[in-house]
């Protein structure tokens, strides 16, 4: 049985905390997959819209906030887990999503997997982050430094693409 965590939280984690965390005491499982998510310092989103002539790849972001629903978000990260341990033979999965203002720089979700098998552990891992990135109820909106300009992110045609494969 696959053991599942599950948090949805202001406060910012370790990753590497979060890692030994996976490996304390399981012997049994040969693989680990992390991903990380970070909050970038630009936003090609907020560039398209407010210098759509700029020849610049983003524009500054100094602070993502994230909203989400209590409960609702929690559930939909469960499923999610739940669903890749049925698909493939998982040891431990532990995913962290943050809510609130996040800084540039600052970790925003953490996925880890472990497995008996690289590819399982891998194959889990990815298959998380593409269904986070278009299905879980969190919603982000990127603010430039001056705090003036920000914009709602939504989902991208990529995002969609990517659970296509799955």
């Amino acid at each position: 049985m696959t053991d599942i965590s599950i948090v949805v939280q202001a406060e910012g984690f370790d990753p590497g905390a979060e890692y030994n965390a996976l490996r304390r005491e399981n012997t049994s499982d040969g693989a680990t997959a992390i991903f990380v998510g970070n909050v970038r310092d630009f936003s090609p989103a907020i560039s398209a819209t407010t210098a759509p002539d700029s020849s610049s790849s983003g524009s500054a972001v100094a602070v993502m906030e994230l909203e989400h629903y209590p409960g609702m978000a929690e559930s939909a990260l469960d499923a999610i887990a739940r669903e890749a341990a049925e698909r493939w033979p998982l040891g431990r999965v532990r995913v962290i999503h943050r809510y609130g203002r996040l800084a540039a720089g600052d970790e925003i979700v953490f996925v880890g997997i472990t497995s008996a098998h690289r590819q399982a552990a891998l194959d889990a891992c990815a298959f998380i982050m593409d269904f986070l990135k278009s299905r879980a109820p969190f919603w982000k909106k990127e603010l430039t430094a001056g705090g003036s300009a920000g914009q709602w992110v939504e989902a991208k045609k990529s995002d969609e693409s990517a659970l296509q494969k799955w």
